[in-house]
This record gives C-alpha cells, sequence and structure tokens, in this order.
C-alpha cells in the first residue's frame, strides 16, 4: 500500500522539530522512557489517520486531538503543530506528501492531489490498526471473549457483522416483549366475552350453544358454524316495543364480580409481597447512582445508534467518521451490560404487576361504560379516576425511570382506595333495582354485548397473531444470521489460527515446536484457548508467561493483519510491543518479521538498546535505520545520540565555560558509542552481572580488537598476495594508531590521571582539545566514504570480513589456505 520515506514533526505532543529518514525502510527509534518515542508514533498515526489513539478512548476525560497534540507551548495555536510525510504508493509508482496540522485534523494536505492516490490515502486512514502498542496488543489476547470479538472484528474491519447481528438481536427481543405485551389483551377480552356468555371454557362448542340457546329464544335461526366472520346477532331486528332498558343488568352483575376479583388481585397475598420485594430492589437500585446514569445513558446511546446516519454525531452535529462513532457507541453500551441485566430483572417482575393493572383498567372502563348509558348518567368518578391511575401506572412501570416515581406508584398500588370499591358498591346497588328485563329483551342483550366482545377477541386476537408472527420470522432471522456469520467467521477464524499458530512456533521453536491454538467465535463471542505443551487448550494468561504473552500477541496481530490486507500489508508501527519478550527469543522474533513479512515496512520503538542491537543483528535494520534518543526537555524535544548535534552541543557548552556538562556529555556519548562499537566489531569485554559497563571497560577493548582486525587483515591480504591491500591497510592502521595514541586511552588502565573522572576539572581550554582528539578517534573507526561505523560480518562464528554499510570498506579476515 505505502512506504514512508520521511516525516518531519513540528510543535506536536513533546516534539519541536524533528526529521526522520526512514527512505522506506524498517526503522528504529531506540530511548529510555520519557525521551519522546511515543511522540513519533502519535504523530504517524495522526498523520495517516487524523487521529491520536493514546488521546482518545475511556479514562481520557477533558482530553482532546485538538487541545493537546499541540506542544504546550503551542496549545493556544494549533496550526503551529505540523505533521509532515513523503511515502511512496509502489502501485501508482507515485511519491507523495502529506502534511496535517492539529486544528484541522480532519483535513489533510496532499501533493499530488490526484484521485487515485486519495483512494488510497482513504484505505490507509481506514485502518488505524496499522500502529500497535503493547496496550492494543494485550487487548487481543487477555481480554474477554465479548471484548477480544469487538477488537478482532474492529481489526478485520468485521464489526459491522457484530453490528448487524445486535441490530437483529434487537429487533427479535424488541417484537417477543411486544409479542407478550399484546397477549395480555387477548386475555383481558377472552375473559369478558367468557362473562358475557357465562361459559367457563373458551371453544366453539360451548359458544355456539350458549348462544343458540339465546336465538331460540328470539325465533332466529341456529347457527351451524363459528366462523371469523360469524355474528352471534345474526337476523337480530331492532325491538318496536318500548322504550329498552339501557344498563344490561344481567350482564352487569357479573362484571360487578369481575371488577371486585381483578381488585382482590392488587391486594391479595400472592401480590402484595411481590410488590414489597420489588420497592426493596428499587430502593438498593435508587441508592446506586450508577444504576440511574447507566440506565439514562443506555437509552442514550441506543437512541443515538438508531440517528446515526452520515458523519456527523446525530447529537451535536460534529464532524464525527461514522464507523469510529457506532464503535464508540457500541462500546458505551457494552459497559453498561451489567446495569442493562439488572435492568431486565427488575422488568421480568415488573410484567405480572402490569398484567393485573391492565386487567383493573379493564373492568373499571367497562363500569364506567355502564354508568354513561344511563340517563342522566350515573357518577362513578373514582372508578374513572382509578382507571386513569392504572393507565398512567402500567407507562410509569414499562418506562422505569424515573425510579422514585415507579416506587411511589408501587406503594399506591399496593393498597385499593376506599371509595372505588364503595363506589362499585353503590353502582350494583343502582343496577340491581333495576327492573328484570323479559325473556326476550335479555336474550337480545346477551347477544349484543357476546357479539361486541366477540369482535374485541378477534381483533386482540388478529394484533396477537400479527405479532407472533412478526416475533417468530424476527427471531429466525436473527437466529439464521446468527448461524451464518458464526460459520463464516470460523472459516476465517480457523485459517487466521493456523497462521497464528505457524508464527508462534516460529518464535518459540525451541519449546513449543507443536504449538496450536484455537479461535472459535459465537454469539458476539470470540473464545481463544491455546495450547499449553500438550496438557490441554487453556487461555493465554492461564499458564503462559507474560512474555509468551506478548509474543502471542504479536503473532495474532500479523497473522490478522496478513489476512485482512494481503499483499497490501506494506506498513506497521509496533510502539514497545515486545517489552517483555525474553532474551531467548529476541532474535527469532526479529527473524520472523525479515522473513515471514519481507515487503512490510516496521516502524518499532523500544526502551531497550539491545533489541535494537538484535535488530541490526539479524538484517531486520540496516546500519542507518535507527535513531538513539538520549534525553528529552520540554524546551528542545528529544536529542539524539547524533555525532553532528553531540559535538556541537559540547562546543556550545564549551562556548558558555561549562566544562562539566561538556565533560558528562562527552563521558555519555563516548559509553553510548563504545557499547556500540563492541558489539559491532565483536570486541572481548570482562563480563558483568548488572551489564553496568563504564567508558574505561569498553573503549579500551574497542580500540584493541579495530587494531587486532587490522593485523589480522594484513596478514590475510598477505596470505593472498594482494600487496597494495596491506599497504592501504598499513596506512589505515597507522593512522588509527595515531589517533589512538592522542587520545591516551591506552592509558587509561595504568594512568587514572587522565580518565574521564579528572575531566570535570579541566578548563574550557584544557577540556577542548580532549573533545577534538576523541571526535577524531571515533572517526578512525568509520568507513571514508560513508562515514558508518565498520562491523565484523557475520557477528557469530568466524569472522570473514570488516566491512561498512556502503561496502567501500571490506577487509578480508580469511587466509588463504595453502
Amino acid at each position: 500500500m505505502i512506504y514512508i520515506d520521511s516525516m518531519t514533526i513540528q510543535e506536536f505532543r513533546g516534539i519541536r522539530n524533528l526529521t526522520l529518514d526512514f527512505k522506506g525502510k524498517n526503522f528504529a527509534i531506540c530511548g529510555p522512557n520519557g525521551t519522546g518515542k511515543s511522540g513519533v508514533v502519535d504523530a504517524l498515526e495522526f498523520v495517516l489517520t487524523g487521529n491520536i489513539s493514546r488521546l482518545a478512548g475511556e479514562g481520557r476525560g477533558e482530553i482532546t486531538l485538538k487541545q493537546h497534540a499541540p506542544h504546550v507551548d503551542k496549545r493556544n495555536d494549533p496550526a503551529k503543530a505540523i505533521v509532515t510525510i513523503k511515502l511512496t504508493i509502489p502501485s501508482l509508482k507515485k511519491t507523495v506528501v502529506i502534511e496535517r496540522t492539529a486544528k484541522t485534523p480532519g483535513t489533510a494536505k496532499v501533493t499530488p492531489n490526484d484521485p487515485d492516490v486519495l483512494k488510497i490515502l482513504q484505505g490507509v486512514e481506514t485502518h488505524p490498526e496499522i500502529v500497535l502498542s503493547r496496550r492494543e496488543l494485550i487487548r487481543y489476547v487477555l481480554a474477554t471473549p465479548g471484548k477480544r470479538n469487538e477488537e478482532v472484528q474492529a481489526l478485520l474491519h468485521l464489526d459491522k457483522i457484530e453490528e448487524v447481528r445486535a441490530i437483529f438481536q434487537k429487533i427479535a427481543n424488541g417484537a417477543e416483549k411486544q409479542s407478550k405485551m399484546i397477549s395480555q389483551p387477548v386475555k383481558t377480552a377472552q375473559d369478558n366475552l367468557l362473562r358475557a356468555l357465562s361459559i367457563a371454557e373458551f371453544n366453539k362448542e360451548n359458544i355456539l350453544f350458549i348462544t343458540n340457546a339465546q336465538r331460540a329464544i328470539l325465533g332466529l335461526p341456529e347457527l351451524l358454524e363459528l366462523t371469523a366472520t360469524t355474528s352471534l346477532k345474526d337476523g337480530m331486528a331492532t325491538p318496536a316495543t318500548a322504550k329498552p332498558q339501557l344498563i344490561p343488568k344481567a350482564q352487569a352483575m357479573v362484571d360487578f364480580q369481575a371488577a371486585r376479583e381483578a381488585l382482590n388481585e392488587i391486594s391479595n397475598q400472592s401480590t402484595q409481597p411481590q410488590i414489597g420485594k420489588l420497592i426493596s430492589e428499587l430502593e438498593t437500585l435508587a441508592a446506586n447512582p450508577a444504576f440511574i446514569t447507566g440506565v439514562t445513558r443506555e437509552n442514550f446511546f441506543t437512541t443515538g445508534l438508531s440517528l446515526i446516519g452520515d458523519d456527523t454525531c446525530p447529537f451535536c452535529d460534529a464532524e464525527w467518521d461514522q464507523e469510529l462513532l457506532r464503535k464508540r457507541a457500541h462500546a458505551k453500551l457494552n459497559q453498561l451490560k451489567d446495569l442493562s441485566e439488572k435492568r431486565k430483572d427488575v422488568e421480568k417482575q415488573m410484567e405480572p404487576l402490569i398484567a393485573t393493572l391492565r386487567k383493573v383498567q379493564a373492568a373499571m372502563d367497562t363500569l364506567v361504560r355502564y354508568a354513561n348509558l344511563q340517563k342522566p348518567p350515573i357518577a362513578i368518578q373514582a372508578c374513572n379516576d382509578y382507571s386513569s391511575f392504572c393507565r398512567t401506572s402500567i407507562k410509569v412501570l414499562s418506562n422505569l425511570l424515573p425510579l422514585t416515581e415507579t416506587m411511589a406508584i408501587l406503594t399506591r398500588m399496593a393498597t385499593v382506595p376506599p371509595s372505588v370499591t364503595s363506589a362499585i358498591s353503590d353502582f350494583e346497588k343502582v343496577v340491581s333495582a333495576l327492573p328484570e328485563p323479559t325473556k326476550q329483551d335479555a336474550a337480545r342483550e346477551f347477544l349484543a354485548i357476546a357479539q361486541e366482545r366477540l369482535d374485541v377477541w378477534r381483533e386482540a386476537k388478529r394484533a396477537e397473531k400479527s405479532a407472533t408472527a412478526q416475533a417468530q420470522i424476527a427471531r429466525q432471522v436473527s437466529d439464521k444470521y446468527v448461524e451464518a456469520s458464526d460459520k463464516v467467521l470460523t472459516g476465517l477464524y480457523t485459517e487466521v489460527q493456523k497462521d497464528f499458530a505457524a508464527l508462534y512456533t516460529a518464535i518459540n521453536h525451541d519449546d513449543e515446536k507443536n504449538f496450536s491454538a484455537r479461535l472459535i467465535p459465537s454469539m458476539g463471542k470470540l473464545g481463544f484457548d491455546v495450547d499449553f505443551y500438550g496438557r490441554g487448550f487453556f487461555p493465554p494468561g492461564a499458564y503462559h508467561s507474560e512474555g509468551h504473552q506478548d509474543g502471542m500477541g504479536l503473532c495474532l496481530y500479523l497473522a490478522l493483519m496478513r489476512h485482512l490486507q494481503g499483499s497490501e500489508f506494506t506498513f506497521a508501527v509496533l510502539d514497545d510491543v515486545l517489552m517483555s519478550v525474553d532474551t531467548g527469543h529476541r532474535r527469532e522474533v526479529c527473524t520472523l518479521l525479515k522473513k515471514e513479512f519481507p515487503n512490510t515496512q516496521f516502524i518499532m520503538t523500544t526502551h531497550d538498546p539491545i533489541w535494537m542491537r538484535h535488530m541490526k543483528t539479524e538484517g531486520l535494520i540496516n546500519g542507518q535505520g535507527a535513531v538513539q534518543f538520549r534525553v528529552w526537555n520540554v524546551d528542545q524535544g528529544p536529542t539524539q545520540w547524533d555525532d553532528r548535534d553531540v559535538w556541537t552541543e559540547m562546543h556550545d557548552y564549551l562556548n558558555k565555560n561549562d566544562v562539566r556538562a561538556a565533560a558528562a556529555l562527552l563521558r555519555h556519548f563516548l559509553e553510548y558509542t563504545s557499547a556500540e562499537l563492541c558489539h559491532r566489531l565483536r570486541a572481548p569485554v570482562e563480563f558483568r552481572g548488572d551489564a553496568q559497563y563504564q567508558l574505561g571497560e569498553m573503549l579500551p577493548p574497542a580500540v584493541g580488537r579495530l587494531r587486532k582486525l587490522y593485523t589480522t587483515a594484513k596478514d590475510v591480504a598477505n596470505s593472498w598476495k594482494q600487496q597494495d591491500i596491506v599497504s592501504d591497510i598499513g596506512n589505515r592502521a597507522d593512522e588509527f594508531s595515531k589517533l589512538v595514541v592522542a587520545s591516551q586511552v591506552e592509558q587509561w588502565q595504568i594512568n587514572p590521571a587522565v580518565h574521564f573522572n579528572a575531566w570535570a576539572n579541566f578548563t574550557k581550554n584544557d577540556f577542548l582539545p580532549v573533545v577534538n582528539v576523541f571526535h577524531a578517534l571515533l572517526s578512525g573507526f568509520t568507513c571514508p566514504t560513508c562515514s558508518e561505523f565498520l562491523r565484523v560480518s557475520p557477528d557469530r562464528e568466524s569472522a570473514e570480513v570488516l566491512r561498512c554499510e556502503c561496502g567501500k570498506t571490506n577487509l578480508n579476515l580469511k587466509k588463504k589456505t595453502v
């Protein structure tokens, strides 16, 4: 996809002005913690994606990219925080320059601004996973199955699968919930119809039998069947006799009894404890502010997800990447899962109470309708008010929040107002005093009320049937989608797990050559078990060491990236991801990256210089493919161990008469360089278990080793009768000896007076020659053409050649065999 050639960082994070030349190759940035390595990583991620993951996510509070990406001294001028990179797009054979500022992070200046270039860069921008830090790496390994599923699917850009699964699941759950709610009106309508018909069992035979008995009184033909359109009062004419009685006395008396039974359900011995238990649980939840906030936030994010439709936030209209916004909303909802479960448990306990309230409301409404039939209407306001209370209560209990209102409703619900029972009794007395209807009038009332309630039941049943069908279809769609997606993901993860196991085995072939792993997707989760020396499969954190877990994280990431991008996986940033890999496997990791991903440019950071030497030794990076930060301060940013910068800094100190600072810097630089020289030249150094070597223990061995190598190279050239080379090596050796004598390095072990401990007591004029002498001495270890330090190759076994990076210096160390 891309290779990064160079990058310039200005006033960004902790960096004031820094240019790094990657040359499109692997590159390492080494330095102690706090020297600015992460600032480089942030800059790379920012310029390519417009985002800094380190400044996003949970726990970041008020931290924002625009305010906190600029250097602290430029926090009020984000336009000064600029990151510029030059990159190559091999597929287009084009070189591109990208510039992005913290003032407008969402917009980058791209040159050339060609459509094909922008298309490639859009692909890069949608892959923030090109930057991997250890905190992300460990998430793949040690995360819970649900969280790992999110992380891995986001990495593979499969998070849409989980999003759609969640939507289908939500639709199915909602449809089933709605179906249950609609079932209650069916039950209420059926009970009302049974009362009207005065039968105990609801079936066609009973309905036809009792109906035909009443029709016979009116001389109407018998109904032979009961279909969906059958009218129980078919053929019944309006009577031409005197004014009929308005309230159906017989049915009303039955409904009075039904109303009392419904009210008794609220105050009986089974409902009262249930209400008390629920109030107690709600009081506990109300004492936990996190629950109230959580439920509110759950509703908020659920609503927000349904409104996301473009690249703006549906709440504040701020510009957002749609996929990132969805991902963050889902992450927020997942964090509220525990609270959501508590809410569902409470709502389940509410269901029978809501059903009872619906029954009472229906009974009260029936009585109010009877009262309104009379002329003038009979006043039963208490029943009307209690019906309104039931309707309001159902709404409050269904919404749950606010909890104070819900608890207040439950408390009121526990006791039926005496005015309601009194109003029912008074109304019942009025109805019972009404004259008894004639047999024919009673039959007409029976059929009219039965038909009315049959119509209500039919409508409720149609609604229930429709809701049930929708719920079944929604559940089938959800189940089929889960089944199909799990099947696809299983195949995908099978390929990934094979690649992962192969990569991990390559690193740990010495003790886990038969290693295998299992990635198992199911219902929004991703199980991850690994073999532990043939003893079974366990989670990675169960028995494997932290170093092995880091190795697993890297291998899983690489396997996923290779599956995701294939040949387009050309660039990745590894930010200190291998900090705990044991020393015995560092070489294997370097070999793995070089061998398995030869076309991928890795930008790597580490605080361990030994790691960087392993990278160089294994050829993962070349001699110029690294930079080492030595110190950082807020005014200057990171400072490198760079010849030009270091010697300039020393001279600056001396110009200020600060000999002590110049001496300390020279000493530290020589220690750093001497360690590098001993490593490159394979110089024997007296071993120390604490690895704390002083300058006097490293520079003399490096000097002695180069002298010996020159002697060996001369002898080898003589064996091959290459006199011109013998002469050249002799000149090199002589020049180097003069530099050594001038520096008096060889006297350090026998003359402490010239040891660096005495440097701080020198005057400026005394110390300036020392600086110049050692500057010259170090140049004696370099190639005259490329100015890179010489090194012995190979780095192990018998030495074969003393060479530089450019190849101009190439001294044979193998004698001619006779």
